[in-house]
């Protein structure tokens, strides 16, 4: 039988076929494309940073073959190297809300090999001491810290690791951590779970040697270094830097007292920092039959304890700020921070006072030292009275902040 011919001339089929398979090849493409972004969403970078480094501290960055001196807020990323020198330190903070953080103690060399991405995280310690504080993962990953004969993992915890002579030591102070001891040839060992309180020694191909307590001494130091990161970790946080900064934390909105007898205003001459600073011009008139006249940076604006607010300050150990008069000689009877009280009352108080001031910029500082400082929202106060100023009295204040 004869075969029908086709409707088309021949020379047009072949670009007609040409282009039904190209448009069917990015079809193909485009859909698996779309299934593989919906199945398999990839890494996320986290930010990873210095936050504390005392003496010598070096950083490779990944593939440059050169150390330089680290600074405080160093991004740190993966593949990078850190290395400390006697008597130094640092300290680095990871995950997306900082919470972990792994510090490098003297004559210690680690490399990062994957600390910045979701999933499992993974540190080579090559020698020397590391602290970990693990507080948050991502579900269902792990953090391990590989040495040349261990490797101690956890998905949560505290604990510390230590490289010298072949030997891995590991203490636990918080949580559980698994170690497996490393073969010459094939995958580590059957790990073993070391409980808080506890800890182990793996020798190069040996298994680890059965846990035992960790000294008093050792809890104490974890105990110490636990307490000084919160301070490690404050930064300045600004009560007033300049008018409209976005670096100030309170807004001066709580006026007490006789407060119709209050003008404050931004101050431009003579600032003792910045652009501006804050003045306040004082009449002494019994406006709401007070006798006496004060100003609350509060958080959020008016927040007298009715709304949660306010800041947690923990690791701040003073709050300073600069003053000065107009003529010299006024008095401020209470300078402080806290005190609110309410549904929501701040967690502590401090005040310094009275202070006479000067027509020279002079700093003055409230010690902060073993005060609960987990909620604050008066981040700053002053006060003072007609009988200590009958005249009146003109003052500026600048740099308010803690440290």
């Amino acid at each position: 039988m004869a075969m029908q011919k086709s409707l088309l001339p021949k020379k047009n089929i072949l670009p007609l076929l040409s282009a039904i398979a190209a448009v069917i090849s990015v079809f193909v493409v485009a859909r698996a494309f779309s299934v593989a972004r919906r199945a398999s969403p990839g890494p996320v970078l986290e930010e990873g940073e210095t936050f504390y480094i005392s003496g010598d501290v070096q950083i490779q960055k990944r593939g440059s073959g050169q150390w330089e001196k680290a600074a405080v807020d160093a991004q740190i990323n993966n593949g990078d190297m850190i290395s400390t020198a006697e008597n130094s330190a640092v300290e680095v903070k990871f995950g997306r809300d900082k919470k972990n953080i792994v510090a490098c103690k003297a004559n210690t060399t680690v490399a990062l090999q994957r600390l910045v991405e979701t999933g499992d995280k993974r540190i080579e310690l090559q020698k020397g001491d590391l602290m970990t504080l693990i507080a948050r993962l991502d579900d269902a990953s792990s953090f391990e810290v590989r040495t040349p004969t261990a490797v101690c993992g956890v998905s949560g915890t505290g604990f510390e690791t230590q490289v010298a002579a072949n030997i891995t030591t590991l203490k636990v102070y918080e949580g559980s951590v698994y170690v497996k001891s490393l073969r010459r040839i094939g995958p580590p060992i059957e790990r073993l779970v070391v409980e808080q309180g506890h800890m182990t020694t793996v020798g190069k191909y040996k298994l680890p040697t059965a846990p035992v307590k960790i000294s008093a001494d050792d809890m104490q130091q974890w105990q110490e270094w636990r307490s000084q990161l919160a301070q490690h970790l404050f930064r300045t946080l600004y009560v007033f830097s300049d008018e409209e900064s976005t670096s100030n934390h309170w807004s001066p909105s709580g006026w007490v007292g006789d407060y119709d007898a209050i003008r404050r205003s931004s101050w431009d001459k003579d600032p003792y920092a910045g652009e501006n600073c804050l003045m306040f011009r004082y009449t002494a008139r019994p406006t709401q039959g007070a006798g006496w006249v004060g100003v609350y940076w509060l958080n959020p604006a008016n927040n007298w304890g009715d709304v949660q607010g306010g800041y947690d300050l923990t690791g701040a150990r003073r709050l300073t700020f600069w003053a000065r008069g107009d003529e010299g000689n006024e008095v401020i009877l209470r300078f402080g921070i806290g005190g609110i009280v309410g549904t929501f009352p701040d967690s502590s108080t401090a005040e310094i006072g009275p202070i006479t001031l000067t027509r020279q910029w002079q700093k003055y500082s409230i010690d902060l030292t073993g005060r609960d400082l987990t909620h604050i929202s008066g981040g700053f106060f002053w006060m003072t009275d007609s009988a200590s100023n009958p005249d009146g009295a003109i003052f500026f204040l600048d740099e308010i902040r803690y440290e």
